[in-house]
């Protein structure tokens, strides 16, 4: 079996976030009436191998940790668009427990996500969706698309590095695809305006550039994010580290976001930041 090589430290880092509120999910909704669901828009094969400082270290992806919580989610659904992870995934429900309840979608979470939320029935339903691309993959849309549910809490991990990339120095370079690509994924072309400004170089030329570190990017998203979800906790940003354990640059912003509206849900979201994300920061 081929190995998923990819992430490091800050892999570690979001996936024990995720598991430890899989964990305070599960147990705080036991009572309740809901049919409790996951959902993992880019699922992966449920294993992968990180480096850490010059080491590889396999371990559970976030499938594996979804199938592993207990009391179980009544219902998993994976989405995944390479058929070899995904084969990967199928080995991984044919031998676990609760293997029977999840089901695999093939193809982008933009191709799967629509179809299963019109799905479900979100009036008996909660759950916890999983958008962890590796970079900017996800469109606004299907942004919007979840916070409609009015049911669903997020984690959502944002490519600081990506938008870092597209979003040139000088707003000159920004070509038609990287204009587009931005356009798409922050759900606005305000964000020209917002991460640029006019300057004037030593010869008296004016440029337009971008004035925006990635911790800004982090907090442009949040933003963007505040304006379709009912609460959005500060992100936890996530930094690249050599094999010495020296901080690099930022790579992610990891954002919780909860659609659901209700006083109750916004509280856990204000206890979910104080008590298990600002812990693992």
């Amino acid at each position: 079996m081929k190995k998923h090589i990819f992430g490091g430290m800050w892999t570690q880092k979001k996936l024990a976030i995720l598991r430890s509120y899989l964990e305070f999910y599960v147990n705080a909704l036991k009572d309740q009436r809901f049919k409790l669901i996951y959902i993992d828009a880019f699922a992966g094969t449920g294993r992968c191998t990180i480096k850490i400082r010059g080491n590889e270290q396999t371990i559970p992806g976030s499938a594996s940790i979804a199938l592993d919580i207990a009391p179980p989610f009544e219902e998993l659904i994976f989405i995944e668009k390479k058929a070899r992870h995904v084969h990967q995934l199928q080995e991984l429900l044919r031998g676990h427990p609760i293997g029977k309840r999840a089901t695999i979608f093939r193809g982008t979470a933009e191709q799967n996500l629509e179809n299963i939320l019109a799905g479900q029935n979100w009036r008996n339903t909660r759950g916890v969706l999983f958008l962890d691309p590796y970079g900017l993959q996800c469109d606004w849309e299907t942004v919007k698309r979840i916070a409609a549910t009015k049911a669903l809490d997020v984690f959502f991990l944002v490519s600081l590095s990506g938008m870092y990339r597209q979003a040139t120095n000088n707003l000159r370079d920004v070509d038609d695809d990287k204009r587009q690509s931005l356009t798409r994924f922050l759900g606005t072309a305000d964000w020209e305006k917002d991460l640029y400004s006019i300057q004037t170089d030593l010869f008296g030329d004016k440029e337009s550039l971008r004035h925006a570190n990635p911790e800004a990017l982090a907090e442009y998203m949040q933003a963007r994010l505040q304006q379709v979800f009912a609460k959005v906790t500060k992100p936890i940003i996530l930094y690249h580290e050599d094999a010495q354990g020296r901080r690099g640059a930022p790579l992610y912003a990891l954002f919780f976001a909860v659609s659901n509206p209700s006083r109750k849900a916004v509280e856990l979201a204000s206890r979910v930041s104080k008590e298990i994300m600002s812990k693992l920061q």
